[in-house]
């Protein structure tokens, strides 16, 4: 996208009579943007994150309040100057995907494990889900950093074997099998995101995440109440 998304505005600091030290000072002004980019607006999250950092410096509630407040007002000017909530390519990819049956989710929950674990339950009974992919809160960060991205992946077997024909395979075949179907469905998954100009690195091993190259993600900040 041409549009930079995640750059702070060049009025954004860290107010600089706050008496922190230099590395506190740099955790507040890189996370409090992350916060922003994520398009957290209140204010209580920003304030229960940052407490520990604020005390020590003996900022007051009322100061931190404002000041967080102006920074999510920034962040609103700065999306009022796109014209319009964009969609990025990664997320029409993503829905494309689900037009063939695999589930995709963005900035999903808050690591691997959780999302390997979860992801089951985002299938419904609108088509059969024959597998997905993801990525989770802190590949997202790779985003803002750096536009790219890793995505878990695999196969929902119910698509493929019924449960007697799977437990009729030995332990190696049971193997062999998934292998099979999930470097075919990847393949197709690589398609449409290629299809949408996203640039994909993978080399077939199933102990390995896809890496995604060229991608974004916005997050779109409420507007005032």
């Amino acid at each position: 996208m041409s549009v930079d998304f995640y750059s702070a505005p060049p009025t954004y600091s860290v107010p600089a009579d706050w008496k922190l030290s230099d590395d506190d000072r740099e955790y507040l002004t890189d996370q409090t943007w992350q916060l922003v980019l994520r398009a957290t607006d209140d204010v209580e999250e920003y304030l229960e994150l940052f407490e520990e950092e604020l005390d020590t410096a003996g900022v007051s509630e009322e100061t931190a309040t404002d000041f967080f407040e102006s920074v999510i007002d920034q962040r609103r000017k700065q999306q009022a100057s796109w014209g319009g909530a964009p969609k990025s390519r990664l997320t029409e990819a993503f829905d494309e995907l689900a037009t063939i049956g695999v589930v995709a989710r963005e900035d999903f929950t808050c690591c691997g494990t959780c999302g390997s674990a979860e992801i089951f339950d985002e299938r419904d009974d609108s088509r059969e889900w024959r597998g997905y992919v993801f990525y989770h809160s802190q590949d997202t960060d790779g985003i803002f950093d750096n536009r790219q991205t890793y995505v878990g992946y695999g196969a929902f077997l119910p698509a493929y074997f019924t449960e007697e024909q799977w437990v009729a395979f030995s332990d190696a075949e049971k193997d062999t099998q998934y292998e099979r179907i999930v470097r075919d469905l990847m393949s197709e998954v690589r398609t449409v995101l290629e299809r949408h100009d996203i640039a994909v690195e993978w080399s077939g091993d199933l102990a390995v995440r896809i890496r995604l190259d060229n991608v974004d993600y916005v997050a779109m900040m409420p507007t005032a109440s």
